[in-house]
Parts: C-alpha cells; sequence; structure tokens
C-alpha cells in the first residue's frame, strides 16, 4: 500500500513539471493495459504529452524511479508491443501534427501520433502519399508504424516503414534527446541508427518526431479483385505475377475462401463465391492502363479466375474492405488467435500448403490471408491452452524458417513471440540485440520484457 501511495504522489508531482495531463482512473488505466493482441498488463499511470519536452521529462522521471514506460500509438499492435506490465503508457494521441510539409524533397516531419490514414488524406490534396499501409491504416499511427516496421498491402512494391523514415527524433532511456538521420536522399556517414531504432519496439528510445519520405500519387490506380478455383491456384499465380513487373503491380493480396465468406457476409461485399481470391493494384498512366490489364488478365487465365474480375477505381475503398478482414471473421468465428510469417514469395505456395497440412494433422480450422507480394502469411485460428498453442507456433515458426523466413513479417515480437526469436537469431545475434539495449537503456525501464529484452 505505501509503494502505491508513494507512487500516486510521484505522479502528481510530474504532472506539475509537464504541459500534458497524467491520468490515473482506474478504468481508462484498464482501457490502456491492453492493445488488440490477447495479452493484458497493468498500467501505472497514462501520460498524454504535448510535445517532445513532455516526454523528455516522463522518461527521466521514470529513469529515475526506475519505473518502466511504454509508447503507445493507436494501441493496434497483434503481438502485445504496447502493452504494460506495471508500467507509465505514454499516450501519443494529442502529439498528432504536421509539423512540415517539404514538397520539392519528398519529406514530411510529423509528430508520433498522426494516423497513418488521416496523413494519406491531408497528402492526397498535394497529389502526394506516404507508401506504408497497413491493414490497421484507420487507427494507427506514425509513430506506431516505425515502431514495429509496420508494412501492409503496398509492401510488395514500396517496401516497409523502414524504407521510408529518413530520419527520426527520440528520447533513450537514459532520457536523452538526440535527432538521428539526415534529411539527404542518401548518406555513406557512420551506422544507420535509424535503421536500427524503426522497428525496435520502443525498446531502444522512443519516437518524438518522425522525418518520412513520399511518393507521387501515380496517374492511375486501379484495384482488381480476382475470384480463383483454389488456394493452390492463388498462390502459384502470386508467384507468377511477381516476376511481371511491366504489368505494374503495387500490391498483391491473398485472401482465401473464409475470407471472402465473411467479407460478402458481414459487409455485403460482392466477390464472387470461390476458393480464394487475389486483390491486386494497379499503378499506371492512363495511356498504358489498359494494355496493362489486359496483360494481367491474359497471365491469369491459366490459374482458373471463376467468373470476371471486379474492378476498383477507389482503391482506398479496397483496402478498407481488406482490412475489415480480422472483423469481418471475428464476427462470425468469435475473437480468434492472430500470427504472421514470412518467406521469399517463390516459396509463397510452399508455406501455405505447410501450413494447412499442419492445421489439418491437427483437426483444427485456420483462415489464411495476406500481403502475398513479398510472402508475408496472415492466419487466423481459435484460441488454444498454452501448451497447445507453443506446439503448434513452434511447427510453424520452424516451417517458415526453413522455407529461408522469418518469425514475423510486419507484426513484430512483443510480448507473445519472444521466446522464439532464437529459431530465427543466432545466440550471438540475440546477446548483440541485449549489448544494444544496455547503451541505449542501461535500466532496462522502455518496455521490457518485450522482444529479445523478454530472454
Amino acid at each position: 500500500m505505501h509503494t502505491v501511495v508513494l507512487q500516486v504522489m510521484n505522479f502528481d508531482t510530474l504532472e506539475k513539471e509537464l504541459s500534458g495531463k497524467v491520468l490515473l482512473d482506474e478504468h481508462i488505466l484498464k482501457a490502456y493495459s491492453k492493445d488488440m493482441s490477447i495479452v493484458e498488463g497493468r498500467a501505472l499511470a497514462l501520460v498524454r504529452p504535448q510535445d517532445e519536452q513532455d516526454v523528455l521529462k516522463v522518461v527521466r522521471w521514470a529513469n529515475e524511479s526506475k519505473i518502466p514506460v511504454v509508447a503507445r500509438g493507436g494501441g493496434s499492435s497483434l503481438e502485445g508491443e504496447s502493452v504494460p506490465f506495471d508500467a507509465i503508457v505514454i499516450d501519443f494521441s494529442s502529439m498528432n501534427k504536421v509539423l512540415e510539409l517539404d514538397e520539392q524533397n519528398l519529406l514530411a516531419l510529423v509528430e508520433p501520433g498522426v494516423v497513418n490514414r488521416e496523413f494519406n488524406k491531408f497528402l492526397s490534396q498535394k497529389w502526394l502519399f506516404y507508401p506504408p499501409n497497413p491493414g490497421s491504416w484507420e487507427i494507427s499511427t506514425l509513430g506506431g508504424n516505425a515502431a514495429t516496421n509496420a508494412a501492409g498491402p503496398r509492401s510488395y512494391k514500396y517496401g516497409s516503414t523502414r524504407n521510408w523514415v529518413a530520419a527520426l527524433e527520440a528520447v533513450t532511456g537514459k532520457g536523452e534527446l538526440s535527432w538521428f538521420g539526415t534529411r539527404a536522399k542518401k548518406s555513406s556517414s557512420g551506422l544507420d541508427l535509424v535503421r536500427l531504432l524503426v522497428g525496435s519496439e520502443g525498446t531502444l528510445a522512443i519516437f518524438t518526431k518522425l522525418l518520412v519520405r513520399l511518393a507521387p500519387i501515380p496517374e492511375k490506380r486501379v484495384g482488381v479483385i480476382v475470384p480463383l478455383k483454389n488456394v493452390t491456384l492463388a498462390t502459384n499465380a502470386v508467384v507468377a505475377l511477381s516476376k511481371r513487373p511491366e504489368l505494374g503491380i503495387s500490391a498483391i493480396e491473398f485472401v482465401d475462401e473464409k475470407c471472402v465468406n465473411a467479407l460478402n457476409s458481414v459487409y455485403h461485399s460482392s466477390i464472387p463465391e470461390c476458393g480464394a481470391a487475389l486483390m491486386l493494384e494497379i499503378e499506371s498512366t492512363q495511356s498504358e492502363l489498359e494494355t496493362k490489364l489486359d496483360s494481367l488478365l491474359h497471365t491469369l487465365l491459366r490459374f482458373e479466375p471463376v467468373g470476371e474480375p471486379l474492378y476498383e477505381d477507389d482503391v482506398d475503398s479496397m483496402w478498407d474492405l481488406r482490412g475489415r478482414i480480422t472483423f469481418a471473421l471475428e464476427k462470425i468465428y468469435g475473437k480468434q488467435y492472430r500470427e504472421d510469417v514470412a518467406v521469399p514469395v517463390t516459396n509463397f505456395p510452399k508455406l501455405v500448403e505447410g501450413v494447412k497440412e499442419l492445421f489439418s494433422k491437427e483437426g483444427m480450422e485456420c483462415v489464411l490471408f495476406g500481403h502475398a507480394g513479398d510472402g508475408n502469411l496472415h492466419l487466423e485460428f481459435k484460441h488454444l491452452e498454452s501448451t497447445k498453442l507453443h506446439q503448434i507456433l513452434t511447427q510453424l515458426f520452424s516451417l517458415s524458417v526453413k522455407l529461408g523466413g522469418t518469425i514475423s513479417g510486419e507484426h513484430g515480437i512483443g510480448a507473445l513471440k519472444a521466446r522464439y526469436l532464437n529459431f530465427e537469431h543466432s545466440a550471438l545475434a540475440l546477446q548483440i540485440m541485449k549489448q544494444i539495449k544496455s547503451v541505449f537503456d542501461p535500466n532496462r525501464i522502455l518496455n521490457p520484457k518485450k522482444s529479445f529484452d523478454a530472454l
């Protein structure tokens, strides 16, 4: 009891130093003690900073008090990255401004609480866009996207968040505010600490500003939904399309029959009944579009399409539909366990077939979808008791790594996957990660018990 009272008193002292708020309401703290994963922890306090100085003061105070700190964006993480374990939660919802737009150099300086989709709406007025578009883009923030190295459908052409963060400002665990990176398009100066920090899940530093790269919106974008006879034909079509750069494909999404049925049932989409479908995005000039679409359909003929493709001029609507797959599945099957792995695209058919065999052998249902263009598979299945879940995940991650892949394509490691990091990384690699952590955060106050810090 004495400790709790002391902490409350200290939080009161902390709030007096801040422009933002410190919230201690029990109901608010409970809501911020979980994210979209199955993990639940305990938030000691919720801080809503107004600027980087607030963040700096919170981290310095926490470091002196030896109290952990967890950064939170939209709370859409799926592996428990933003779940606090007896920690202060820094909620960046109030730090949501676009600070600068450099149209000439295709750069924008933003605060970490800017929501991905809202940012792209803003950029579209200037005929620009920010390519990483995770399925959670309606709620996820650029800071959270950077923390997990989020990707999305367009990662097939444009890559993940790491490719699009030029520089950043961050607070280390020691309470030091620093700028990392450069506005220059290229640099051979020192170690690339920006690429190190992006994807570090808030374990090394907390982002306070991001300098992100932008791209011009193509003259024409068209969404194409192609229903196919079965999963095998669909995954083989993915490999064939990945070898045709002249088609101007910027995204290749795969969804199985259960996904199609769920979208049709819950959101009244009009995808024909099929064994699987591909959602494709084509970027083109107006003059070349018809030729590209004709070539695309000709390529797909040998993969037995079912009926006519569906065309969508408003590609954001197609991506919104794709982003709602999880919610549609939840309506039908209830809350499911979610995983993601990724392999080289040429091994994507083997990965899907292997996952199907794994769940069939276990007598379990599994829903499959994902960013197939870059070999990223998402799967959902019923919640299991811990021993059985470990058995399934061990086989799943072993399969992915055996096929030259990773245990996480974009969801990150967080609290749920930490125990499996050695499937992919050597003991030396994990030791180096911990040594890097000790430089940035010697007292281990930043998002402890996540990723490599949990080992």
